[in-house]
């Protein structure tokens, strides 16, 4: 009988090895208002160009890596950094970029980490764009949180074909401190941010 879940094992690991620093990032003071019913329209711009700043940040690396290694995944399609840029200027706000360190991306295990923390990302995109459509503002911009909409599972069962085959069992630690390392950067960038709020 075939597997129903091909993908739990490393699925599994991953989601473990990310399960902490995943909701310390749910609770940062600067993406937890997605969550709430009394968002402001500055907590939500202040959330995307938070955003938008890890953004830019993984897809350059991701591309420059895909492009050492020709063939190896289709990003181009899944980059979120131009749903970003239109949300922000729906909000008339122009994205900021600062400078923090991010995990050094050298080897496909490692892609693979963080492409799931990513791409898990806009899973979890789906579930704030519906609590989103129930706020007062109807009008709020959502092209980065309605993600891939209707093909948001094809694409996540992709990303996991994709990983399973190029994840080699005994590389499979890698892509999850990889993905680990994500997070955590991504909590960074996020604090750097908050700074930078408090500054302005």
């Amino acid at each position: 009988m075939p597997n129903a879940y091909p993908h739990v094992e490393l699925q599994h690991l991953l989601r473990q090895a990310t399960k902490r620093p995943h909701h310390v990032l749910d609770h940062h003071p600067v993406l937890a208002p997605l969550l709430r019913a009394d968002l402001s329209l500055v907590q939500y711009g202040n959330a995307l160009e938070g955003l938008h700043g890890v953004q830019a940040i993984v897809e350059a690396r991701v591309l420059g890596f895909l492009d050492r290694h020709p063939g190896l995944f289709d990003y181009q399609s899944r980059r979120k950094l131009p749903a970003l840029a239109a949300d922000l200027a729906a909000l008339g706000r122009t994205p900021i970029q600062l400078e923090t360190e991010f995990p050094a991306l050298d080897s496909v295990a490692a892609l693979v980490g963080v492409l799931y923390t990513i791409e898990g990302s806009a899973n979890g995109g789906q579930v704030i764009a519906r609590l989103l459509r129930q706020l007062p503002h109807a009008d709020l911009p959502m092209a980065f949180f309605n993600g891939y909409g209707n093909l948001s599972r094809q694409r996540w069962d992709e990303f996991l074909e994709f990983a399973e085959t190029h994840c080699r069992e005994e590389d499979r630690e890698i892509a999850a401190g990889s993905a680990a390392l994500t997070f955590d950067a991504i909590k960074r960038y996020m604090d750097a941010y908050l700074d930078y709020l408090g500054a302005a």
